[in-house]
């Protein structure tokens, strides 16, 4: 006899949510703007080429002007919105504390010598089901996410479902914050029904290759190690490139760099403003706009003025470059040492899975790509972390191949 029952949450944007909504669209619309402006400026000033639709270049010139004179009027107001659009981890705080977590569903699972029911209730109605435990093909632990708009797809946890034969489907069972939480329930749950744990949606390293023309290529982030007495596989520093660790630290501090530099555009470009357009706004009097054309005075243009709110900035968006390109490039070591496989990382404790019980390395994508080492009789070894699915892809070859040469 098998008595199961779990509770399953969703999602729900509350409170918080709404309020970050804005900020966070405003964000992003200022980053689009950033990336606008920086184009525009390298093709028609380096480059010397002419973009395809002169009118989006026309548009990110109005937008920043638009910025600049707004500034330049209201002084703190730049220094505000800076600090609320990028100093803040809104996103962050949106996807922890954005989102409620309203119950989906309440499940229970029974069974009487060849039949099982389930029975699962819904704010929407309920759903009842009763079939034959040999139509019951497999215990599945599928990664679930959900759609949170404006952050887009975020993952959920660890869905636990039973896959039916006849009738054909799905049925979700209980939901787990991390893999291995799932695959204690789901473990138990299939050594009572006598049927397989599996892992859906996963990607081995000869599907990959299959898919690989227009997917993504490895690259060199893992290094192998061969010892006389261990292999190891090691993510660090060393192993990155200087175009990799510099498209990193650009991309964490790129826009925070950009509110501090703009600073000076407000004060000198956004006062050409103000005497160019005032009079017609009505915004202020006819003045005379002096320029200094002198050496100096040309450098004062291009110059970032230091004062405190701009060295703060400047000091954030390094702050926030270093922290993540230290997460994104933290070290990590895969080292096979014996029948032993262990994975250790600074902060986190080690992780070890005997050889002879690893089915295989799988690769799971998504926001989060995550590299597993699954085995049907202890919770898998998961290598998260990653920068993304070309790292992953790298690791999973790598990992196999070595797994295929000890294993042989």
């Amino acid at each position: 006899m098998i008595a199961f029952s779990a509770t399953v949450r969703g999602a729900r944007r509350n409170g918080l949510g709404l309020l970050l909504t804005p900020l966070v669209l405003l964000r992003r619309s200022v980053q689009g703007l950033a990336l606008a402006v920086e184009r525009m400026i390298w093709r028609e000033l380096i480059e010397d080429e002419v973009p395809a639709n002169p009118l989006i270049s026309l548009l990110a010139f109005l937008l920043f002007s638009g910025l600049c004179l707004l500034a330049s009027l209201q002084g703190a107001v730049g220094y505000v919105i800076g600090l609320l659009l990028f100093l803040l981890p809104m996103e962050w705080l949106m996807a922890r504390l954005g989102y409620g977590a309203p119950v989906q569903r309440r499940v229970e699972l029974q069974s009487w010598g060849g039949r099982l029911r389930l029975f699962a209730d819904t704010p929407g109605g309920g759903e009842r089901l009763e079939v034959d435990r040999a139509a019951i093909t497999a215990v599945l632990i599928r990664q679930a996410s959900v759609q949170m708009p404006p952050l887009g797809e975020r993952p959920l946890g660890w869905d636990v479902l039973l896959a039916v034969a006849d009738p054909a489907g799905e049925h979700l069972l209980a939901r787990a914050a991390s893999l291995s939480g799932a695959w204690q329930e789901a473990h138990v749950l299939a050594a009572d029904l006598g049927v397989p744990l599996r892992l859906a949606g996963a990607l081995d390293a000869s599907q990959l290759a299959g898919s690989r023309p227009g997917g993504p290529q490895p690259d060199d982030v893992w290094m192998v190690e061969t010892g006389a007495t261990s292999t190891r596989l090691i993510r660090s520093r060393r192993g990155v490139g200087a175009a990799q660790w510099w498209r990193s630290f650009a991309e964490q501090g790129s826009y925070l760099l950009f509110v501090a530099v703009l600073n000076t555009v407000m004060v000198n470009y956004g006062g050409f403003l103000v005497w160019m357009f005032g009079p017609r706004l009505g915004l202020s009097e006819p003045t005379t706009l002096v320029l200094d054309l002198s050496l100096p005075g040309l450098l004062s243009l291009a110059l970032p003025e230091w004062t405190v709110v701009q060295a703060l900035l400047v000091v954030a968006a390094l702050g926030a470059a270093g922290v993540g390109s230290y997460r994104q490039w933290c070290p990590q070591e895969l080292s096979l040492t014996g029948d032993q496989l262990r994975l250790r990382r600074p902060g986190q404790p080690s992780r070890q899975l005997p050889l002879r019980l690893i089915t295989g390395a799988l690769l799971l994508g998504g926001p989060e790509p995550r590299v597993i080492l699954w085995s049907e009789r202890r919770p898998p070894i998961v290598v998260d972390g990653l920068s993304g699915e070309r790292e992953a892809a790298e690791l999973l070859e790598k990992l196999e191949a070595m797994l295929d040469r000890t294993q042989g």
